[in-house]
């Protein structure tokens, strides 16, 4: 009688885990996608930190301030940035700052993580860096 009910239990615990909302991601699920921090935006953002992942491995985008371009590679969930680089304007202190904190969390980032149209940035101890969401024109907060 016992040994029916675990066997009833278990695949019941299998499919209620299958549901999670977080997942893993794939190249899939980031190449051509364009995302934005919202967070770190400041009250003088005209357009806040984004990052666009080509399909192409490349990735470019707004740092707050500056352009920024580079490239990237996913395998599983690790996610490599490599090569980024800016263009070296000046701006506010403001957006300095958010712009300095942007690229800081972006050098952190070790794995990724999606949950519905989010993505979520974590370092090397899955500790969560930063929340990207899609790219809104217009929209800083």
């Amino acid at each position: 009688m016992k040994l029916r009910h675990a066997a009833a239990i278990v695949p019941c615990a299998i499919a209620l885990t299958a549901c999670t909302a977080v997942t893993s991601t794939q190249n899939a699920d980031l190449a051509g996608r364009s995302l934005m921090w919202t967070d770190g935006a400041t009250e003088e953002c005209e357009v806040p930190p984004s990052i666009k992942f080509g399909a192409d491995g490349k990735v470019s985008g707004n740092a707050g301030c500056n352009l920024l371009v580079g490239g990237w590679t996913l395998q599983g969930d690790k996610l490599d940035l490599s090569q980024l680089g800016s263009t070296r304007r000046m701006c506010g202190p403001e957006l300095m700052k958010m712009e300095d904190a942007f690229l800081s969390n972006l050098g952190k980032t070790v794995y990724v993580e999606t949950e519905g149209d989010k993505v979520r940035l974590l370092d090397a101890e899955r500790k969560l860096v930063m929340t990207l969401v899609p790219e809104a024109p217009g929209v800083c907060k």
